[in-house]
């Protein structure tokens, strides 16, 4: 049992050396007979027989009477002798101790470490990324490139090759070997140095996973010793397969797969044998023996490897030859591009959350990561972005307008292609795409203001009023300072009009709309509780990755799923470390969410984000801008968020920092570049697939109304038979809340209200007249004779008094005058509609009457 056995240790382990031997030593002199005395072990037990005594015959020299030493004494010479000997065996065992001692303090063993299997067991290994379809994206590692494999999976040959190369006698020894110690000492001795060394495979394992490389004695012991200490924990097997997958075989490869993927571009499963004696040769010392360095000295190390091998018979003739006439093509590791950097970014940094632990832990773990890209897309999306003619133009300093795009899963919130930037250059940098908030601009508006409402009761036809008007002292204005009066909801989210906009969120409350926005996943600060929300006036903004996942959610019958990258997580002993559990949100049923889209096309086919026709597939969506100050001076970010059947996606522009030289032009809004590079990437994206389109769930009608009633009437009323095409607006209602009554718009126009004749100055009939309503009022004229004539048109205002002279009245003539009003939007559009005539009789006189005049007075 040794001292640490019992549970002493340090300065301890001295005292009690020291204690042995003085008890040695006390035994010794206790057991000592005095002169001349006999003792008590038989003779025959210290002395060899005689020659003849062997043979059976003859007496045992030295006995005494009896031939039993115990009853008569020794000669004086043989206990002298004796004494001698036992003085001999005091000193010989003092001396050991005391070595043992003296050796203990010199080779410093209370500073020598303790056997740390989890040094060897658990090493950084290279983690791997897998895409949606579980396929490698790239493997990623931490301080050493390392992927652990099972002994199972490497080859007998490959295993012989590195037996063969740096111990032959593995499976024999106890972790170290007594014959290679001996040859190697006398190596040293006779070369003076330590050039020769003796290690085990398994004395290598434990220097390169506890020691430093210095060449000393004490280092040698500890090797030794805690090679010992491991040969007890683990079988040989366990012991090749900790080795096998530690070692550094140069080529930035640690362990036996990754040195087979970066020299050959295969597994350790497929080496051959000339390639496990590549590999074995390799790893005396990389930077002479590694094939892509040196690889004359790798081919005669790895000839020798061979031969050892085939003398050993660990291979047969035929093997060793065809293995020597090999020449395998050796390939050199270069640092890695990582392929789609900026999703592999946010990737890690989700894992690092998932997991708990660090970028280096994550990195050197071992980990598979199952990610949601979706290669394709991400590739659509790469091309996109390397063309610079999809972005407007650089600041004057060359400064190019940045952008970021995130796509998403609509049904999952899986994200499925991420753009982080117009070129990514530094690894887990600024991922705009997820780390960059902006001011949406009116992108937020179907968020913060429309599905609030329309979750209330309102409708996509519902009536707002859209004039300037001042909220408290905010008095927000329509682009182009157009307004359109009382408007749909429709049109006033697919022209993205402000006042509206801000005047339905002060309706609902912006309550209504942070809690809304919370819901979807965008935080709301404290200090964003005022009207501007309704325009994305915000204290933080949003990301590219969080709008689009918000709008996901209109496409996913209004349930809300968070955005996520990593869908489980493998850990390196093929257990589940994290497998990612869908937690769906309804923030809308299914009716509403349909009448969210239903709006969201308006926007895409006839509105702001008109561009997108362009995609040829079903798909909604809503432009933002967000300017700098007032006209012309400019816009800081812009935005086109939209979402097809099964993907939504959102795409800003701007520059980093908006300054005077860095701003992006008035006239580039959402609906411009951002609009045109989504209509290109869903050309893409569906280029090989078919979009669907956006189902209608049950309880939805479609009805026309009567878009002049929204103005004339300020109520929804469905279109009548006389409604022209032009204002005739398909809608679509909840089948509870459907309008019924018929536009009374377009009835036959009422006769004026007022209507006479007088004399003008130069004595002609002027007809005064004021509408009951707008119409066209057409005026004939009769004469006596039978015959008529239409003198004009014109247009009559309700209300209005107006006047007509008819300047080619025959004088003295009694003339009979018709009022005839006339539908005059209806006579637009070809459709003739009149109302109630009305007439007066009136004759023209002459300013200076002859003879005929007199005449014709008389006669009438």
């Amino acid at each position: 049992m040794s001292i640490e056995a019992i549970g002493f240790s340090g300065p301890h382990k001295l005292n009690i050396i020291r204690s042995i031997i003085a008890a040695r030593l006390r035994l010794a002199d206790e057991s000592a007979p005095p002169d001349g005395a006999a003792t008590d072990v038989p003779a025959n037990e210290t002395d060899p027989p005689s020659a003849p005594e062997a043979h059976g015959g003859g007496k045992r020299r030295g006995r005494g009477k009896g031939g039993n030493a115990r009853s008569g004494g020794e000669p004086p010479n043989k206990r002298s002798s004796r004494s001698i000997g036992k003085t001999l065996l005091k000193l010989f065992l003092f001396f050991i101790i005391a070595g043992v001692g003296v050796g203990w303090e010199v080779f410093d063993v209370n500073n020598w470490q303790k056997l740390d299997t989890s040094r060897i067991v658990n090493v950084q290994q290279t983690s791997v990324i897998y895409d949606k379809n579980g396929d490698v994206i790239t493997t990623l590692q931490g301080g050493e490139n390392r992927t652990v494999v099972p002994l199972e999976s490497i080859p007998q040959h490959v295993r012989d090759a590195f037996i063969a190369a740096e111990d032959l006698r593995f499976y024999t020894h106890w972790g170290f070997d007594p014959i290679r110690i001996a040859g190697s000492v006398i190596a040293n001795i006779r070369n003076r140095s330590y050039s020769e060394g003796a290690s085990t495979i398994t004395q290598q394992l434990i220097k390169l996973s506890h020691l430093t490389a210095e060449k000393t004695i004490s280092r040698k012991l500890q090797e030794v010793w805690l090679s010992w200490n491991l040969e007890r924990q683990y079988t040989k097997d366990e012991i090749l397969e900790m080795y096998l997958n530690f070692i550094y075989f140069g080529n930035r490869a640690y362990g036996i797969e990754q040195a087979a993927l970066e020299y050959f571009h295969k597994h350790a499963d497929e080496l051959t044998v000339s390639e496990g004696a590549m590999l074995a040769a390799a790893i005396k010392a990389p930077s002479y023996y590694a094939p892509h360095i040196q690889p004359d000295n790798n081919r005669a190390r790895r000839d020798y490897v061979l031969k050892t091998m085939l003398e050993n018979e660990m291979i047969d003739q035929e093997s060793y030859e065809a293995a020597v006439a090999e020449k395998p093509e050796v390939f050199t590791a270069s640092l890695p591009e990582v392929p789609y950097g900026w999703f592999v970014d946010q990737a890690l940094t989700e894992s690092e959350k998932l997991l708990g632990v660090n970028s280096e832990k994550l990195l050197g773990g071992g980990y598979q990561i199952y990610t949601t890209l979706d290669p394709k897309l991400q590739k659509d999306a790469d091309s996109l972005y390397s063309n610079k003619n999809n972005f407007p133009t650089n600041a004057s300093d060359g400064t190019p307008v940045q952008s970021a795009m995130a796509v998403v899963d609509s049904k999952t919130g899986a994200v499925l292609a991420l753009e982080g930037g117009r070129e990514y250059t530094v690894r887990r940098g600024l991922n705009r795409a997820t780390m960059m908030r902006r001011s949406p601009g009116s992108a937020i508006k179907p968020l913060a203001v429309y599905a609030p409402a329309v979750k209330l009761g309102y409708s996509t036809a519902s009536i707002l009023l859209d004039e300037p008007g001042n909220f408290n002292g905010y008095s927000p204005r329509n682009s182009g300072n157009l307004y359109y009066g009382p408007t749909t909801m429709r049109n006033a989210l697919a022209h993205s009009l402000n006042v509206a906009t801000v005047r339905l969120m002060q309706e609902i409350g912006v309550s209504a709309a942070r809690d809304f926005l919370t819901q979807v996943g965008i935080p709301v600060d404290d200090k964003d509780w005022n009207l501007s929300l309704a325009l994305g006036s915000m204290t933080n903004g949003v990301t590219p990755l969080e709008l689009a996942s918000a709008y996901a959610m209109f496409s996913n019958n209004g349930v809300y799923n968070a955005p996520y990258t990593v869908e489980r997580i493998v850990a390196p002993d093929q257990t589940i470390a994290y497998a990612h559990e869908a937690a769906p949100r309804r923030v809308l049923n299914e009716q509403n969410a349909y009448l969210m889209t239903s709006l969201l096309q308006s926007v895409t086919s006839w509105g702001t984000g008109s561009r997108l026709q362009g995609a040829g597939i079903p798909v909604a969506g809503k432009t933002g801008t967000n300017s700098i100050g007032g006209s012309g001076e400019g816009n800081r970010d812009i935005w086109m968020a939209t979402y097809t059947a099964d993907i939504a996606t959102a795409v800003w522009m701007g520059f980093d920092i908006t300054d005077e030289t860095h701003r992006l032009p008035s006239w580039n809004s959402g609906g411009d570049a951002p609009a045109s590079l989504t209509t290109a990437f869903y050309k893409k994206a569906y280029s090989d697939r078919k979009a669907g389109s956006f189902p209608i769930p049950d309880g939805i009608v479609g009805m026309t109304i009567d878009t002049k009633a929204v103005t004339l009437r300020g109520e929804i009323m469905l279109a009548s038979d006389l409604t022209p095409k032009k204002y005739q607006q398909w809608e679509v209602f909840l089948s509870t809340n459907r309008p019924t009554r018929v536009s009374d718009v377009w009835q036959a126009p009422r006769a004026p209200s007022l209507y006479y004749i007088e004399m003008a100055e130069d004595g002609m009939p002027r007809l005064v007249f004021t509408p009951t309503d707008t119409a066209t009022l057409r005026i004939q004229r009769s004469d006596p004779w039978g015959g008529s004539v239409v003198l004009t048109e014109v247009y009559g205002r309700a209300g209005l008094l107006q006047t007509y002279t008819d300047e080619t009245a025959a004088r003295g003539v009694r003339y009979t005058y018709t009022l005839v009003p006339i539908h005059s939007e209806l006579l637009n559009e070809g459709v003739l509609l009149e109302g109630k005539p009305i007439a007066q009789s009136a004759q023209a006189f002459a300013q200076s009457p002859g003879l005929l005049e007199d005449l014709v007075n008389l006669w009438n």
